[in-house]
């Protein structure tokens, strides 16, 4: 079957993902087009660089010109968000993206680029797979890629420069220039070298590049940018030779940073910095918003410069969504990616580093010292997860549990309230919280919460661990 999660269909290569299913992605993508009357506009393709997704992305071609769809095709790879910016600049009715971003190496997938330049809403995804079931298995049609290419049917487009120059349009990049940071940058084997590094060296940064070539195994690493993952990256920034350093994921919408010591600073850290850097430094104005597992410390800065926070589901469809309705400022999630007004209408890696990098610059503050700054204004709240795998039967059970009974453990705090938004999240009157939720991508169920203390921790872990009902595999350690 296939089906659309929170960033889009992923499956494993030659298993779910095969040329036949990507067809029949393809065709629904047509049907669905047509059904709205925009298959008169050209479709933007892109790629990334896992393991045939070249192909892949011809074979979408194919397909959409078979019915009569005019396509645009970027070649070579490409970054997510510059497909993303290529849709809302040219004013096209979709896009579609072929990459797995930061799954392991076995998966790919397709992201599907609405009107705009947005994650494909629901209610999109929702017919795709409707149209997907009604098309049986597809062979490649009579007219290959290169012929429609030599009959003009598909046009090879590039919007790099366009991408380059929106992105230092964003930036301060004469006071960046005069401070000459030394940066490491490590694209994970994924499309962000090129753009990057021509972005960096506009700054007049230095940079030096690890894991730039491409390896279709990612290192034998999922490209994440987790600390799990940035190992490499992390011995070479304790070396103490670098400003900054900077990590992109496999299709560079996502980051991992590093600060002058050589500490991986988290997502959720980034955004703090991020979002007090444009309040309290660049003076922008407008809320925030963010998932139901992402920092709550975003809150407490948007509170206190009078403005509002919201909350939404995982998968950053909503995000942007919540930004467009309400003018917020930005807009992120715990897992790495986040959006800024102004620029594309979905999470960018890259414009997030660029601001980082504007970030020591304009304040001529180390990143330690900037979220030292934060935690003294804010204090502190300590975030952990936890995955874990299940089996479909185990997932039937629990949703019954969790989200019909609504059932609660016997946690060891006071409840304030519980919210059935995405899962399920439980809120303490402690400032605490806890979640559990289904991935839209993978057979995993999330664990999340953040607490003021870190042996609190241990205390919520040990109440789902002994918990008869729920039966969780978390094992002794459970963290």
């Amino acid at each position: 079957m296939i089906k659309f999660g929170t960033g889009g269909w992923r499956a494993i290569i030659g298993d779910g993902f095969t040329f036949s299913n990507v067809r029949r992605v393809a065709q629904a993508a047509a049907l669905y087009l047509q059904e709205n009357k925009q298959d008169h506009k050209p479709v933007v393709i892109g790629h990334d660089l896992r393991f045939l997704s070249g192909r892949f992305s011809r074979a979408i071609a194919e397909i959409l010109v078979h019915n009569g769809i005019p396509v645009w095709f970027i070649e070579p790879v490409v970054p997510t968000p510059m497909l993303m910016y290529a849709v809302e600049q040219e004013k096209l009715a979709m896009g579609l993206m072929v990459t797995a971003s930061h799954n392991p190496s076995e998966y790919n997938g397709i992201k599907v680029i609405v009107e705009g330049g947005k994650d494909a809403p629901v209610e999109v995804t929702n017919r795709l797979e409707e149209l997907c079931q009604l098309i049986p298995p597809l062979e490649a049609p009579p007219l290959t890629f290169f012929d429609a290419l030599d009959q003009g049917k598909i046009v090879l487009y590039s919007n790099k420069n366009a991408y380059i120059d929106s992105l230092l349009a964003q930036i301060d990049v004469p006071a960046v220039q005069q401070l000459n940071l030394n940066v490491l940058f490590n694209p994970m084997f994924g499309v962000a070298k090129d753009i990057m590094a021509m972005c960096l060296a506009s700054l007049r940064c230095s940079v030096d590049l690890i894991n730039a070539e491409r390896d279709t195994m990612f290192g034998q690493r999922a490209p994440s940018p987790s600390r799990e993952a940035l190992q490499d990256m992390e011995y070479l920034m304790k070396q103490g030779h670098y400003h900054i350093g900077i990590a992109t994921d496999g299709d560079s919408d996502r980051i991992g940073l590093y600060d002058e010591k050589g500490n991986y600073i988290t997502a959720n850290e980034i955004l703090k910095l991020l979002y007090y850097y444009l309040k309290q430094y660049r003076k922008e104005r407008g809320g925030v918003v963010r998932n139901i597992t992402t920092t709550h410390v975003l809150d407490r800065i948007a509170h206190s410069f009078g403005e509002p926070a919201y909350e939404v589901p995982v998968g950053f469809k909503y995000i942007t969504q919540k930004m467009d309705e309400e003018d917020l400022l930005l807009g992120g999630e715990s897992s790495g990616g986040l959006k800024i007004r102004g620029h594309v209408n979905g999470k960018d890696g890259i414009l997030a580093a660029l601001l980082a990098v504007e970030m020591l610059a304009k304040t001529k503050k180390t990143l330690s010292q900037l979220l030292k700054e934060i935690d003294e204004k804010y204090g502190t709240l300590h975030f952990g997860e936890l995955n874990l795998g299940y089996r479909q039967e185990e997932r039937s059970r629990l949703e019954k549990t969790l989200l019909a009974d609504r059932y609660i453990p016997a946690f060891p705090w006071k409840i304030h309230r519980v919210s059935y938004l995405d899962g399920v999240k439980f809120y303490f009157t402690n400032d605490c919280w806890f979640s559990i939720r289904f991935s839209g991508t993978e057979p995993i169920l999330r664990l999340a919460w953040e607490t003021t203390k870190p042996a609190q921790a241990q205390q919520l872990l040990q109440v789902i661990r002994e918990d008869s009902t729920l039966q969780l595999p978390l094992g002794k350690g459970g963290s």
